[in-house]
């Protein structure tokens, strides 16, 4: 299973760069919104894939020079961006960058875990899933995003 494992993190990466290739280097922000719309777009594609590879149970993650190696490269990609949004008055004041790649990680994992184990019925998620987590990943950006001064 971590064979498989590895396989589906080199997807996700890939689904990672390409729709980060879309915003180029402009806006940092624009940067991780990509990551995490690359990283739903990737689930949404791939149910199982996105179970074997969150299961700890099933995959010996850290035994896995690729999958920990991966991992880190999208975790250093996250570090960077918010450093610059920050560096560049972007992100909201006093927000920590190991704060927010653990809660932009943990919002959109649980995303994606709440669509694929179906909670959406209940939660009256009407739309097509892709626009209902697209719409969610906007309004998280939008929470983390400096306030402007009128």
């Amino acid at each position: 299973m971590t064979a498989v494992a590895e396989q589906a993190m080199s997807r996700l990466t890939e689904a990672v760069s390409a729709e980060l290739k879309t915003t180029g280097d402009a806006d940092p922000i624009a940067g991780l919104r990509a990551i995490g719309q690359g990283y739903l777009n990737w689930a949404l594609a791939n149910p199982t894939h996105f179970q074997v590879i969150s299961s700890r149970t099933l995959i010996d993650f850290h035994g896995s020079e690729k999958l920990v190696a991966e991992n880190e490269a999208i975790r250093l990609i996250m570090e960077k961006l918010i450093d610059d949004a920050r560096r560049r008055g972007l992100l909201r004041h006093g927000i920590e960058i190991e704060d927010l790649i653990f809660s932009s990680r943990a919002f959109i994992y649980g995303v994606a875990r709440m669509w694929i184990d179906g909670h959406f019925l209940e939660w009256r998620i009407e739309r097509p899933a892709a626009q209902a987590m697209s719409a969610a990943l906007d309004m998280f950006i939008l929470s983390i995003g400096a306030e402007v001064a009128q």
